[in-house]
């Protein structure tokens, strides 16, 4: 490992050692439980500023020149949403502003921006540097109606994405002829209704979940064995995969319920493929350029801002106020660790262990990280429990986004046992 890779590893682990997360919320049906009085002091939500009266970090009275691009207009608060970026010969800044329903300018904190995802159909919001979009598995997802951000895994198989399919890209290093370069894989994971989460595969390439009418999922990943792109269709209830045709998908159209499908054979022929039957056709010329319509379509019908909404080109969005977010996590599992009662926001089984947040576990279990290395081709550091200590590596542990994950039977030697999980409170 290079000196730049020990530096940022080194920060990494001083970002978790200092310990500073979000809040972790229930879900409703936790809320409505009666919790234990403890769990009081984990309902800290930090605030995205503490004030709307809080000075940006650009705040000054010099006028700079800024373009402004627009992401999208909310229906529920009527706010229309710009980008807003601009250069002093310096660096660049970004701030991402909106308009309210009475015509008043507002900007949400330097470093935060919100779009339009189109697969949850709801604003996500991203903060720069919190390494949000580094394991693809965890979202934040903003409402402006009461400036309240949930981070959460949002999975796609069910109405209220509670339980189905997803994944994170996981990081790692492994050796050819030059040395330890870094590398990446996606692991799959499955929440069946039960709410229990389970690694189910690993695959070189980033699988594509999209929901269907009749509450399955249409998937595409790379398998393994064929070594090709296959499309499967995925049942919530029973947990089963079912193989629909080696092929990579160019377009779904949910209303029809028909793909358009490339082979991967020389010149790629396209085919149509219709789920209520399975039929599959060559596709023919009007074939291509119909799904090409369905596509624009799609795209054009994003929310975007009225052009009315155009921010003026004098506005100066360093000085304008800025609204405070509140941003919680979720809770998804319940668990009896050490024999306290500890609300996770992740939690995983991977080859018969759990992995379990560490930073729930310092905040609510009293787990210490008493020490930490950085070594050429592993980071390992000390835990300390009521029953001992011990150096965890990464056979034991890993890093999602982040946020460090370490195994249940290591928990289990210094004295924290997991006596119980509630997948699903």
């Amino acid at each position: 490992m290079n000196k730049k890779h020990k530096r940022k590893a080194s920060l990494l682990f001083a970002a978790l050692l200092a310990a500073a997360g979000t809040a972790m919320v229930p879900s409703p049906s936790v809320q409505a439980e009666e919790a234990p009085a403890a769990q009081d002091k984990y309902q800290r939500i930090e605030n995205l500023p503490a004030s709307a009266d809080q000075p940006t970090k650009m705040q000054s009275k010099e006028t700079f020149t800024w373009e402004f691009d627009p992401i999208f207009f909310d229906k529920s608060t009527g706010r229309s949403y710009y980008n807003a970026h601009t250069f002093d010969e310096e660096r660049s800044y970004e701030r991402t502003i909106y308009q309210d329903a009475d015509g008043q300018w507002h900007s949400l904190e330097e470093g935060v921006s919100v779009n339009w995802d189109y697969e949850l159909g709801a604003i996500k919001l991203w903060r720069y540097g919190f390494g949000e979009g580094l394991s693809e598995l965890f979202s934040t997802l903003y409402n402006p109606s009461n400036e309240v951000a949930t981070t959460g895994v949002y999975w796609m198989g069910s109405d209220d994405n509670r339980y189905g399919l997803h994944f994170m890209k996981n990081y790692y290093t492994r050796q050819d002829t030059n040395g330890y370069w870094y590398s990446s894989e996606y692991i799959l994971l499955q929440r069946t209704e039960d709410g229990v989460v389970r690694e189910v595969g690993r695959t070189w390439h980033r699988p594509l979940y999209y929901p269907v009418p009749n509450g399955k999922v249409l998937v595409q990943q790379y398998s393994n064995t064929a070594k090709m792109n296959e499309l499967l269709i995925y049942d919530p209830v029973s947990g089963l995969m079912k193989h629909l045709v080696y092929a990579s998908l160019d377009y779904y159209d949910p209303p029809s319920g028909r793909l358009l499908v490339n082979y991967n054979k020389p010149g790629r022929p396209i085919a149509v493929i219709t789920l209520a039957d399975g039929k599959i056709r060559p596709a023919t010329e009007d074939d291509w350029q119909e799904f090409n319509r369905l596509l624009s379509e799609k795209e054009d019908a994003a929310p975007r801002p009225n052009a009315s909404t155009k921010p003026p080109a004098d506005l100066q969005p360093q000085n304008l106020p800025v609204t405070p977010i509140q941003i919680r996590d979720q809770i998804t599992a319940r668990a009896t660790i050490g024999g306290k009662v500890v609300y996770l926001s992740f939690a995983f089984i991977q080859n018969g262990r759990t992995m379990i947040p560490v930073r729930e576990l310092m905040e609510q279990a009293g787990l210490e990280v008493i020490q930490q290395k950085v070594k050429v081709n592993s980071s390992s550091f000390t835990l300390k429990g009521p029953g001992g200590s011990e150096t965890v590596t990464a056979a034991d542990s890993m890093m999602i986004g982040d946020r460090l994950y370490v195994g249940s039977n290591v928990l289990k030697r210094i004295g924290l046992p997991v006596q119980g999980m509630n997948w699903n409170p």
